[in-house]
């Protein structure tokens, strides 16, 4: 159905998208470090800003992430 109105590749897009943003939010809410504020503006982000919103979280939480490493090895 969705076939007919999109073509495969548009679907396929909008499939890396929904997957894209619903991993942000996966992330976002299993992620004890942060306030329960933080995680309400950053799902505010998130969708209200679709594709940058999620790929924006993500790379915070990965530099983060990153730097607790870092201050752990020193």
């Amino acid at each position: 159905m969705l076939q007919g109105v999109f073509g495969g590749g548009h679907v396929a897009v909008l499939l890396v998208i929904v997957l894209i943003e619903v991993g942000a939010l996966v992330v976002l809410w299993r992620d004890r470090t942060r306030s329960q504020l933080a995680k309400i503006v950053w799902t505010v982000v998130v969708i209200a800003l679709p594709v940058l919103g999620a790929l924006g979280f993500l790379l915070n939480w990965a530099l983060g992430r990153l730097a607790d490493r870092l201050n752990r090895a020193h």
